[in-house]
């Protein structure tokens, strides 16, 4: 589903669409979505290295399978945010 927004872009954003757009070969407004999609993958990221996001909620926020995030976390070298501890308790949890 789609909501549309307004917002108000400082120049060098537009700048920045403008040249996406052109490299891409694509249409300003999907330039805007494509750069918007980049920034919320990274924010995910981000949140999920810092341990303020679980797995599943930063594949959901980023609209991809939790197989196609793991992926894209080890593309940015981060291997997990499960301590020892956790693992042990998920291990005695199954085990009963």
């Amino acid at each position: 589903m789609s909501t549309v927004r307004t917002i108000r872009l400082p120049k060098n954003l537009v700048k920045a669409v403008a040249r996406w757009a052109k490299l891409e070969k694509v249409d300003e407004s999907t330039a805007m979505r494509q750069l918007l999609a980049m920034g919320v993958e990274e924010f995910a990221v981000k949140f999920y290295k810092d341990g303020k996001m679980t797995l599943n909620a930063a594949a959901e926020l980023t609209d991809v399978s939790t197989r196609e995030m793991i992926d894209i976390l080890l593309s940015h070298g981060i291997r997990g945010n499960i301590t020892l501890d956790q693992q042990r308790k998920a291990i005695d949890f199954a085990r009963q």
